[in-house]
């Protein structure tokens, strides 16, 4: 499931349960919002905070605006050093590295899931780690245990509906098929 808080620190008690049980998180800032860039080192104390040190990347949005940047690369990539993340730029609009990022992280996640199991063998039985695996790009769903991920086994990210002009429901989510 994917959460887009939006930034709404004014939520913060709300947004907290959209994280509760996370696996993956993407911390965004635009290139044209310097507020958002600032917010970013909180987000982080957050997240960890509730959920702890899960695959986190730092996502710089909207590089097809670099001309309005308030933002320098220089600055952008030091906060990633610090918080010792990955660092992307995309844009969205264009749908530059987005995918790029997802990718990454359901690789780590995977990583992270297999060494878990690796030390506690009793975690392959546990519910809570399934993800939906298909064989081939165009084949038939599973939803074997992800512990049980081989090298031939394909993930494949998309939106659970197709995107529309209507107006965003807060509560719509992307899954992992």
């Amino acid at each position: 499931m994917l959460w887009d808080t939006a930034g709404q620190e004014e939520f913060d008690a709300i947004t907290k349960a959209y994280y509760r049980g996370a696996q993956a998180c993407v911390l965004v800032f635009s290139t044209t919002d310097r507020e958002s860039f600032e917010a970013i080192s909180s987000w982080r104390e957050k997240v960890v905070a509730e959920v702890g040190d899960i695959p986190t990347v730092l996502v710089q949005n909207k590089i097809d605006l670099l001309d309005d940047s308030c933002i320098k690369n220089e600055e952008a990539e030091a906060l990633a050093k610090k918080l010792k993340l990955r660092f992307y730029r995309t844009s969205v609009k264009e749908d530059l590295n987005v995918n790029e990022v997802f990718k990454y992280l359901a690789e780590k996640y995977l990583q992270k899931l297999k060494q878990q199991t690796a030390e506690d063998p009793e975690l392959r039985h546990s519910s809570s780690n399934k993800i939906g695996v298909f064989n081939t790009p165009g084949g038939s769903h599973s939803g074997q245990n992800s512990s049980a991920l081989n090298g031939g086994d394909v993930i494949s990210l998309r939106p659970n509906k197709q995107r529309t002009k209507k107006t965003r429901n807060p509560f719509s989510s992307c899954s992992i098929p």
